[in-house]
């Protein structure tokens, strides 16, 4: 065997880098679904490790603690929610009256639960009432998470507004901040119930709340 075949071919920094970020991402993803199906007291650093295929003793490469790595996993789903609330509420979706919009987010969202046997509600819900006692860091990232889903919201209403979809003194805020707090309490009782009624109904309610046709 030539020398220079059994030497591996050295990486780029920029390949490691790559390697590096890829590995973490996997712990992130690992971590979302650990937490969300069995939460985030139950999911040890091990059980996140096997999922993800990392060897143990790695996990402090990535992450300086679990305190670290939970707010990364928060900030995982956050980025994750927001895509999808973007694809439902965005400027790509505002050419859509808002109840075919609602639609849209009821049916992407009942059929991922469903996929996946009504194991897996919603993070931020679960681990703000988990966590949100224990942990100042969570604590502030959940809270900015639901504003910014409220801020999405409220933007589509606003617009929906503007084009004659809702009455003229709505309070698009005050509606966007109601709705979620509604579909916290729905998520959860979907995933007790293992079926999308309370889902569906959230969204009739919100519609006859907003005078929606």
């Amino acid at each position: 065997m030539p020398r220079d075949a059994a030497v591996a071919p050295r990486r780029s920094h920029a390949e490691r880098g790559t390697a590096r970020e890829g590995t973490r991402e996997r712990l992130v993803r690992a971590g979302i679904v650990a937490a969300l199906e069995r939460g985030w007291a139950a999911s040890g650093v091990d059980t996140v490790l096997r999922s993800a295929g990392v060897p143990k003793g790695s996990f402090y490469h990535y992450f300086d603690s679990k305190d670290a790595f939970g707010e990364a996993v928060i900030d995982g789903y956050q980025a994750y929610f927001l895509h999808r609330l973007e694809r439902c509420f965005g400027a790509g979706a505002q050419g859509r009256p808002i109840a075919v919009q609602l639609d849209d987010f009821l049916a992407v969202s009942a059929e991922g639960m469903a996929r996946h046997g009504w194991r897996r509600g919603c993070l931020v819900g679960a681990l703000g009432q988990e966590l949100a006692g224990l942990h100042e860091g969570f604590r502030e990232r959940l809270l900015a998470s639901l504003t910014q889903w409220e801020q999405v919201l409220e933007a589509a209403l606003l617009a929906a507004r503007a084009r004659g979809e809702l009455p003229p003194a709505t309070d698009c805020r005050r509606a966007a901040r109601s709705f979620w707090a509604a579909w916290e309490g729905a998520v959860l009782r979907a995933r007790l119930a293992r079926d999308g009624a309370p889902l569906r109904e959230v969204i009739e309610d919100f519609r006859r709340l907003v005078a929606i046709d």
